[in-house]
Parts: C-alpha cells; structure tokens; sequence
C-alpha cells in the first residue's frame, strides 16, 4: 500500500512538472498584431486575440508588431507565465491605449486545471519554436496614362453659292488612356520607430518571502517605522494587488493606509486589480481620494 501511494504521489508530481502554460494576448481598442516570442514570430498572419499554448519556460522575451506600421512596437522583457508559487495555467494580457501609448498589461490567471477551451474568435498557436519567413506587405499602385488631343469637338459649316445647299460637319475626338495596376510585395520586420519598452523585467515577489516581509512590518512598534519598513520592501520588489492589499491593512489608522496604496501603485505587477485594495479601507472618500490618484496616471 505505501508503495502505490508513494507511487501515485510521484506520477501526480511529474505530471504536475510537465505542465504547460498558455499566453493569451488580445487588444482591446482591435488592433492587428504578430506575437514574437523569445525572438520567434508565432502567428502567421495578424490578429487581435491569440492564444500561445506549450510554453515550457517560465519567462518570455515578447514583442508585439502590429499590423498597422504607423503603430510602435512594444517590447516586454521577461513576460512572467508562471505566479508566484511556480504554478502553471493560463496567463492573459490585454493591449490597452493610455496617454502614454499603448501598454501591454497584465489581466488575469487561471490554474491550470481550470483552464477552459478558448472562444471561436481566438486563434490558437502552438508555441512555434521554428522561425517563420519575414513579414511581407503587400502594396498595389494604380497608374493612368492618356494619350491623343483629350476631348475634342470640331463642327464646320458651308454655304454654296446659291444660297440653297447647306453643309455641317462634326468631328469629336476623345484622345485614349490607359490604366495600369502594379503589385509590389516589401518585405519587414516591423516599423522602424522606437521600440516602447513597456517596463523593466519584474519578479513578483515570492510567497515565502512575502510572508517574512509581512512578519517584519508587524514587528514595528511605530506607525511611521511600518509604513518606512513597507514602502522600502515595495519600491525593492514587484508586488501583487493582493499583496498590497494585505500590507495595506496592517496599518492602524486611514491616512497611513492611503498613503502607502498611492506609493505602492506604481511598483503594482498587475494594477487592473488595484481594486482589491479598496477593500483595506474604512471610509468612501479615502476610496475615491485613491481613484483620483490612480487616473493621474492616465491608465
């Protein structure tokens, strides 16, 4: 018995290590894109929602070309697809226009075991380790030429002598043109402007030593040396919006609360869910009072 229990548990944990993730990437304002991971182009033509499943690695250099050329690229370096506890399933981030540009954000995850089978509109790649040919644009040059005078018309009229024969001659000359149509492939790789780099590589911040940070903020006595000992552990690591929320919810009084949630939203792996950090406070104006801070920012 303890061998096939001991047997069971090794197939669970090989099973569990041969997992996979899956990068979903779409864009919200649309817009057409490649998906280059790693240096690799994954899709062969451009699209705005993709799936790339088979990902092995834990991180991935990415790239977004867009379609469009007048369009930046932008570059993500060390696209996490694994959570803080290593675990695998599938990682989905938006392209989303702000201010400053379009932005490739984090949105959500979903365990492995929860994953579900995509929508129809999503097109699905295995992750291509393969290099595909060069990205080629397809142009066509319409082109009319004329020849002849153009339009003419000559209208001539004779009288005879007696006054009694009459004589109209009419002559019209359209000229002629000539349309031709030229196809002409250029081949790319993407527009040449510079290259958006979203953000600096990021790790969020493991659980074990999450845990210890919380144990070192309890441990101040002072308020002041809390919120000091919290926004140095947040400024030096990439922390979740749950994170903050817990570290938020250690201090005692209001305005030390919103104090740190303003400082730590810019350090935020993953701000789309900064919301949950609303849940630390006590008051509706402390709430609104962070709102307004975040829209500075114009995500």
């Amino acid at each position: 018995m303890k061998n096939i229990t001991f047997l069971t548990l090794l197939l669970v944990s090989l099973f569990s290590n041969a997992q996979e993730s899956q990068l979903t990437i779409f864009s919200e304002d649309g817009d057409a894109f490649y998906v280059i991971l790693n240096g690799i182009r994954q899709n062969e033509e451009p699209v705005v929602n993709i799936a790339v499943d088979y990902l092995v690695n834990e991180y991935y250099d990415t790239k977004i070309i867009f379609a469009d050329e007048s369009i930046p690229v932008l570059e993500k370096k060390h696209l996490m697809v694994v959570d803080i506890d290593n675990n695998r399933g599938e990682f989905v981030y938006k392209i989303k226009t702000t201010k400053r540009g379009k932005k490739l954000r984090y949105y959500s995850f979903t365990p492995f075991q929860a994953i579900l089978p995509p929508p129809s509109n999503v097109s699905v790649i295995h992750y291509n380790a393969v290099a595909l040919a060069p990205i080629q644009t397809i142009t066509q040059t319409t082109t009319t030429t004329s020849s002849g005078n153009g339009d003419q018309i000559n209208i001539g009229v004779g009288v005879n002598a007696d006054g009694t024969n009459v004589g109209v001659g009419i002559n019209v000359n359209t000229g002629s043109s000539t349309t031709t149509t030229q196809t002409t492939t250029t081949t790319t790789g993407g527009p040449t402007d510079v290259i958006i780099v979203e953000e600096p590589g990021c790790y969020v911040m493991s659980r074990p030593d999450f845990n210890q940070a919380l144990e070192s903020i309890k441990s101040k006595t002072f308020s002041d040396s809390k919120l000091t000992l919290a926004k140095q552990i947040t400024k030096g690591n990439c922390l979740t919006s749950g994170q903050v929320a817990h570290i938020t919810s250690l201090f005692d009084f209001e305005d030390t609360r919103l104090e740190y949630a303003k400082f730590a939203y810019s350090y935020c792996f993953n701000p789309e869910n900064f919301w949950k950090v609303n849940n630390s406070f006590q008051f509706e104006s402390t709430i609104e009072e962070l709102d307004e801070h975040i829209a500075s920012f114009g995500h």
